[in-house]
């Protein structure tokens, strides 16, 4: 990682001295796959250690809240920390990446359409690096469910008065977890297969009108029918 990502241990919340290596490990091997594709930005990655990590499949995540910063979080605790940190870690620094990359540029944004691009184009990030399958949340709802998540989703993508968040973890009336994962990465996904040279370490930088307004119509192009009670 030479200089180019600083790392900084936390220590006041506990040590995470016992997975101090396979974390650095892990970041390692992320920054190595990213430098293949693209020159990793410099980051300083802040580690640090929590209680009761907000997503159960997993004991721990990571936020990147500007293009120079990345916090990862951990829960010791978790049994996914034995389960999947080796591997799975690498996951999401190529995420935060992505993230960090379009800090320099349009920004992560604040409405839900342009949470949608961000999250989609970082997830297909992960996959242009690494290969293999989606993460379960990018791929939670069936076809019905993302067609009737699209249309109730429709009329607010630009609205900058409602909770983003909700979108991603669910909030257990109308709109079902993982809803936005899936609608970002079903989003994302038709703009590559529609555009074969694009990729998402080349569309950090883009605005999300542009992938939005070209792909979006096609979402919600067939009435979601009785899948809408699946949100409601």
């Amino acid at each position: 990682m030479d200089r180019t990502w600083t790392l900084h241990w936390l220590q006041a919340a506990g040590t995470l001295a016992p997975w101090r290596s396979r974390i650095r490990a892990e970041i390692g091997a992320a920054f190595d796959a990213c430098a293949r594709l693209v020159p990793p930005p410099r980051l300083d990655i802040v580690i640090h250690q929590v209680r009761h990590w907000p997503v159960p499949e997993l004991g721990f995540g990571g936020s990147a809240p500007s293009r120079n910063t990345m916090f990862l979080a951990f829960d010791t605790t978790h049994p996914a920390m034995v389960t999947r940190l080796v591997g799975g870690l690498r996951r999401v620094v190529l995420h935060e990446t992505h993230h960090c990359l379009r800090q320099a540029g349009p920004g992560y944004g604040t409405t839900l359409a342009e949470a949608l691009v961000s999250e989609g184009l970082a997830d297909h990030f992960i996959i242009e690096v690494l290969g293999g399958d989606p993460d379960p949340w990018s791929v939670a709802l069936d076809e019905g469910q993302l067609r009737a998540a699209a249309h109730l989703a429709e009329h607010i993508l630009w609205d900058a008065n409602i909770e983003v968040a909700r979108w991603f973890r669910g909030d257990g009336r109308r709109i079902i977890p993982w809803s936005g994962y899936s609608l970002a990465w079903r989003l994302v996904a038709r703009y590559l297969a529609a555009h074969p040279f694009a990729h998402p370490s080349r569309l950090a930088a883009a605005p999300a009108e542009d992938l939005l307004g070209e792909v979006w119509p096609e979402l919600v192009a067939e009435p979601a029918h009785d899948a809408r009670a699946d949100v409601a």
